[in-house]
């Protein structure tokens, strides 16, 4: 699928029922999509009718039950819904586009390459986000998120969440960012030399009771702030049921001349 403008701004939006998706950045000018049929996969596999295989001599020419591609304003949309057959859908778009990737029911989001913004959501299942080098949100409600930045840009902010697993981020080492940190039930970890302040102090929080009185209770919100390389734009990182790794990505060797 061509955007209708290949040298102004435009976008990917991927929104799937359930799936794997996989998305990646190369130096055509027109979306590449790819996918798999698995008539047994999904959600609502226990009340769709199996697929069959096709009658002797025959393959399939056609049907209703693959993926809906559009293009409008430089927007190229992908979608499946809870009919599709579609199990796996790999894209290629030009690595400067902004992608956004909704899955509802899917085992994991694997996006590569891209130096456009990224927003990935994963309802149920991974997160991973490798070769960023624009501004990323990724959240998965239960599964691990993991990212690695290649460029931390200087005016965007960025958050990194899931309730069920853990959290793994590498970013470059002179990165300037300030860190917002919440693990409910798990620890924090990080090689960079975080400068961090001191929390909020714990409040008194009213409530009435199921007889109608009045009890207090303390509560402290937990979230850690911290700086590196003197502060920058906000990066969030919250779990309630896992840990937080933050990685200092050492840039790589350079590559030795040839001997003469």
């Amino acid at each position: 699928m061509p955007f209708s403008n290949p040298a102004g701004a435009h976008k990917l939006v991927v929104d799937a029922f359930y799936g794997n998706v996989t998305v990646k950045g190369y130096q055509g000018q027109d979306v590449v999509i790819e996918y798999t049929r698995g008539g047994s996969a999904g959600p609502n596999r226990g009340r769709r009718k199996p697929e069959e295989p096709p009658p002797p001599g025959m393959r399939r020419i056609g049907g209703n039950r693959d993926l809906e591609v559009t293009e409008s304003a430089n927007t190229v949309t992908v979608k499946n819904n809870i009919l599709s057959a579609v199990s796996n859908v790999v894209i290629q778009t030009p690595a400067d586009t902004s992608v956004t990737v909704k899955v509802i029911s899917g085992r994991s989001i694997d996006i590569d390459n891209l130096s456009g913004e990224i927003e990935a959501h994963n309802m149920n299942g991974t997160v991973k986000i490798t070769n960023a080098s624009g501004a990323v949100v990724a959240h998965s409600m239960n599964g691990n998120v993991t990212a690695s930045l290649n460029r931390v840009p200087a005016d965007k902010m960025m958050s990194f969440s899931t309730f069920n697993g853990d959290i793994d981020v590498s970013l470059p080492a002179d990165s300037k960012a300030t860190f917002k940190m919440r693990a409910d039930n798990g620890d924090i970890f990080s090689d960079f030399d975080v400068k961090l302040e001191g929390q909020s102090a714990p409040q008194i929080v009213e409530e009435k009771d199921n007889k109608g009185g009045i009890r207090r209770r303390v509560r402290r919100d937990g979230t850690q702030t911290g700086s590196i390389n003197g502060g920058g734009p906000e990066m969030q990182f919250t779990t309630f049921d896992g840990r937080i790794v933050i990685h200092k990505k050492q840039a790589p060797a350079p590559t030795p001349a040839p001997a003469r």
